[in-house]
């Protein structure tokens, strides 16, 4: 087999396409028993959470690993005045993240040919490949 640097652009492409198909195939499978793993490890966690909800306990180690009992919060916007509106009255800027919003940055040096104060911008060129 020749080295990819002398390969003609066809059949680059055409390795490129298969490669990318092999793994498409590849990710798929494995997605597939990795779900039924995820769902095995849901039901597990359920038969454990209810054991020690019963039992009221937090954790209980055992010879292969200790299991315990986690809180996990979830926050996200249901209203989003309401909420802005009560970050700018309360001064409680305290409740967001700080982020650009890519689109809205690339929006704004469309307009205005220039980055907004305290952005960084990058862009890279990179290769796709379409399947004729």
């Amino acid at each position: 087999m020749a080295k990819v640097s002398e390969m003609p652009n066809d059949e680059l492409v055409n390795i490129y396409v298969q490669l990318r198909d092999r793994r498409t195939v590849r990710k798929k499978e494995f997605e597939m028993v990795d779900n039924k793993d995820k769902e095995k490890l849901e039901k597990i966690e359920a038969v454990l959470l209810q054991r020690y909800q019963e039992a009221g306990i937090e954790s209980a180690r055992t010879q292969y690993g200790t299991a315990y009992k986690t809180t996990v919060a979830y926050a996200s916007v249901a209203d989003k005045d309401a909420f802005f509106n009560h970050v700018k009255e309360k001064e409680a800027y305290e409740l967001l993240d700080v982020r650009c919003n890519k689109t809205g940055v690339q929006q704004y040096i469309d307009e205005h040919d220039d980055l907004p104060p305290g952005i960084n911008w990058r862009e890279e060129v990179h290769i796709r490949v379409q399947r004729a």
